[in-house]
C-alpha cells in the first residue's frame, strides 16, 4: 500500500473513531479552549480583564457547566495586568484560526482542535511510514494516542512532533530540529533534542554545518525553544509557570520509572505490546549488529528518554486527569522507539517482521477499544495488570501512593488508609494510635515500629497468610489525610483480631457478596464470599436491620468489638427465604460473621 493510500485509510479510520465520541473537554482542555477563543478574538496571548466575561460566555455556549468556572482565580497575573494560565499558549494559537471558523459556522469550537490534531497526526504518519514500515506504523499510530485525537489537549501535538523529529533527524535534520523546537513550546524539556540533532548532523558530515538549511532551521528551532521561557520571564519574572507544579529533591526509582513500569499509569500496563516489541527489537538489533547498540540515533533517543523521565519525576501530579489510565507523559516515550524500529525495518529479517505484524495488529485491536475516543477519562483505572498484581501478587509492586490512593478511591487528594477490595494490599499512615491505623473491614495486623511514626506511609502486603510491611520513602501524610470514618477504633482492635482469627480470615475468598440483600439504617462493609464472610456494621440507627438470602445453611455470631461481647449466635438452616437480623442501635460498630460448615 502506498503512503498516500495509507494516509487516506488512516484518516478514514480516525474519522470513524472520532464520530463515535462526543465533543467534550478533559483535563486542561478548558484552558486551551479559552486561550484559543481569546486568540480568535484577535486578542492575547494574555487575557485582558475586560475580555474574560466574553471568553466565559463562549465557553458556556459549548458547555454550560463552564459558566461558573472562575478564569481569574485559575490564572496568574503578568506585568501588563493580563492573566495567563500555567500552560503555554502556542498550541492554542495554532488552533485559533479553526476556532474562528467554527464560530462562523456555528459548530463546536473543539472541532478546531480535532482538525489540528488530525493534521499533525497525518503529518507524522506521512513522515514515519516509509522509515519505520507499515507494521511499526500500525503499532505507533493505532495505539493509545487515538484517545486524544478529538481532545483539546497537547498530547497529539507532542506525539506527532516528536515522531517527526526522531524520524527525520538522520536524513532531514533541519525539519527534525524545527519539529523539536515547536514541541518544546508546550513542554520545554523537549528542547534538548535541538542541539543533539544539530551536533549529530555535524558528526555525521562536517560539511552539513555549512548547509544553509541546517543553519536556518537551527536558528528557527532555537527561537521556538526560547519562546516559552523568554515570554514567561519577561512577563512573570520566571522561566516557566510550569515550575510551580514541580517538586524539589532527588528523584526516586518509583518516580523515575512510573511512566514506564507502573501497572496502572505506565506503558507496561496500558501499552504492553509496545514495551514487548521494543525489548525484543533491542535483542534482535544487538544480535544482528554483533552486540553493538551504540549509534548516534540510539544515543539521542536514550539521552532524551533519560531527560524526559527525570522531568516526569519532578511533577507534583503524576496521577493527573485527562486520560483513561495511561500517563500523558508516557506518550512522549513512544516516538523514541522510531530509530530502533527504523533500523529493524531495514535489517530486521523475516521472523522479526512476522513478529512485529502480529504484535502490531493485536495491539491495534486492543487499543481502539481500550482507548476509543469515547472512553471516559480515568475509566480504566486500575488497569487489569494493576488489579492482578495488587490482589494476587501484592508484594511485587508498591506504586506511588498518589496512584494507589486515587485509583482505589477515585479522589484527587491524599486519603489514607486505603486498601484493595479483598484487603490484599493496604496503604496505612503512622501517627496517633488513638486515631487508628487500619481500615475496616481488613484484619488489623500488628504494625512494626517503623510504620508507627507520625506521617510515615507503609504498604502492607498479604503474603503467605500474613502481612509484610514496606515503608514508603520521601513521602509523608499529615493528620488531615486520615480517613477516620473507616479506621478500626483502637479499643476494638484486640477483639477484631480474635474474631478474624477464629473465622480464618486469610482463607476467605474475595468476591462480591450477593448474599446481602438489604442493610437498612446502617452502613456496611464486607470481606469474604457468600459462604464465608464478615460484615462490618457502623452506626446502626433505630430499626437497623440486615437481610440475607443465603444459598445454604450458615452459622455465625453478632459481636460488639468495642465491648468484646457476643450479642447473639445465629443459625440459618437453608430454608428458602430471607434471614433477618435486627441490630442493636446503641452500638457504634458491630461485626456480623457467618460461614457454612464446608468453609470451616
Amino acid at each position: 500500500m502506498s503512503r498516500g493510500q495509507t494516509l487516506i485509510l488512516a484518516g478514514a479510520l480516525a474519522t470513524c473513531l472520532i464520530a463515535g465520541s462526543p465533543q467534550r473537554l478533559v483535563g486542561d482542555g478548558r484552558e486551551y479552549l479559552a486561550q484559543a477563543i481569546e486568540f480568535a478574538s484577535f486578542h492575547g496571548p494574555a487575557f485582558r480583564p475586560a475580555d474574560i466575561p466574553y471568553v466565559q460566555m463562549e465557553l458556556a455556549r459549548f458547555d454550560p457547566a463552564l459558566a461558573n468556572w472562575d478564569i481569574w482565580s485559575s490564572t496568574a497575573g503578568d506585568v501588563k495586568r493580563g492573566r495567563v494560565f500555567l500552560h503555554f499558549w502556542f498550541y492554542a494559537l495554532l488552533a485559533a484560526p479553526g476556532v474562528w471558523i467554527a464560530n462562523a459556522l456555528g459548530v463546536p469550537p473543539t472541532l478546531a482542535f480535532t482538525a489540528l490534531n488530525l493534521a499533525l497526526f497525518g503529518a507524522a504518519l506521512w513522515v514515519a511510514y516509509p522509515r519505520v514500515g507499515p507494521a511499526a506504523s500500525v503499532l505507533l499510530f493505532a495505539g493509545p494516542i487515538v484517545w486524544w485525537l478529538d481532545k483539546a489537549h497537547t498530547e497529539v501535538f507532542t506525539f506527532a512532533l516528536l515522531t517527526i523529529a526522531l524520524a527525520l533527524m538522520r536524513d532531514r535534520p533541519w525539519w527534525a530540529m524545527l519539529a523539536a523546537g515547536a514541541a518544546s513550546t508546550q513542554n520545554p524539556p523537549i528542547a534538548i533534542l535541538v542541539p543533539m540533532v544539530f551536533v549529530a548532523a555535524g558528526v555525521r558530515d562536517r560539511s552539513a554545518l555549512t548547509d544553509r538549511r541546517l543553519i536556518a532551521a537551527a536558528i528557527a528551532a532555537v527561537a521556538l525553544a526560547l519562546l516559552h521561557p523568554v515570554y514567561t520571564y519577561t512577563h512573570h519574572g520566571r522561566w516557566s509557570l510550569l515550575l510551580e507544579q514541580t517538586r524539589s529533591g532527588a528523584p526516586t526509582f518509583q518516580t523515575l520509572s512510573a511512566s514506564v513500569l507502573d501497572p496502572s499509569v505506565g506503558l507496561i500496563g496500558n501499552f504492553p505490546l509496545f514495551v514487548t516489541v521494543v525489548f525484543a527489537g533491542m535483542l534482535v538489533f544487538v544480535r544482528r549488529s554483533n552486540g553493538q547498540l551504540l549509534s548516534l540515533d540510539f544515543g539521542i533517543a536514550a539521552a532524551a528518554a533519560a531527560i524526559f523521565l527525570f522531568s516526569f519525576s519532578r511533577t507534583t501530579n503524576m496521577h493527573h486527569g485527562g486520560t483513561p489510565s495511561l500517563s500523558r507523559y508516557a506518550l512522549w516515550l513512544i516516538p523514541l522507539a522510531v530509530p530502533l524500529l527504523s533500523s529493524l525495518q531495514r535489517g530486521g529479517g523475516r521472523v522479526w517482521r512476522r513478529f512485529l505484524w502480529s504484535a502490531a495488529v493485536m495491539s491495534a485491536l486492543i487499543s481502539v477499544v481500550a482507548f476509543h475516543p469515547s472512553v471516559p477519562q480515568n475509566s480504566r483505572e486500575p488497569t487489569w495488570l494493576a488489579t492482578f498484581l495488587w490482589t494476587r501478587l501484592p508484594a511485587w509492586n508498591n506504586p506511588l501512593p498518589e496512584v494507589f490512593i486515587e485509583t482505589q478511591l477515585q479522589v484527587d487528594e491524599p486519603r489514607v488508609p486505603v486498601a484493595t477490595s479483598g484487603c490484599e494490599k493496604i496503604l496505612i499512615a503512622g501517627g496517633d494510635l488513638n486515631a487508628g491505623l487500619w481500615p475496616s473491614p481488613c484484619y488489623p495486623a500488628p504494625v512494626p515500629a517503623e510504620c508507627q511514626t507520625a506521617g510515615v506511609l507503609c504498604y502492607a502486603n498479604l503474603t503467605d497468610r500474613r502481612y509484610t510491611f514496606v515503608p514508603v520513602r520521601d513521602i509523608a501524610a499529615d493528620a488531615s489525610a486520615i480517613r477516620r470514618d473507616v479506621v478500626w477504633p483502637v479499643d476494638a482492635v484486640l477483639h477484631v483480631r480474635q474474631l478474624y482469627e477464629a473465622w480464618n480470615w486469610p482463607g476467605m475468598r474475595s468476591e462480591p457478596l450477593s448474599v446481602v440483600r438489604t442493610a437498612d439504617r446502617v452502613s456496611l462493609q464486607s470481606l469474604g464470599s457468600n459462604d464465608h464472610f464478615i460484615l462490618v456494621l457502623r452506626n446502626p440507627g433505630e430499626g437497623a436491620v440486615v437481610r440475607l438470602r443465603p444459598a445454604g445453611p450458615l452459622d455465625g455470631i453478632l459481636v460488639d468489638p468495642l465491648a468484646g461481647q457476643t450479642i447473639r449466635s445465629l443459625h440459618y438452616d437453608g430454608e428458602p427465604g430471607l434471614m433477618t437480623i435486627d441490630l442493636p442501635h446503641d452500638s457504634t460498630i458491630l461485626l456480623l460473621a457467618m460461614r457454612s460448615n464446608s468453609s470451616r
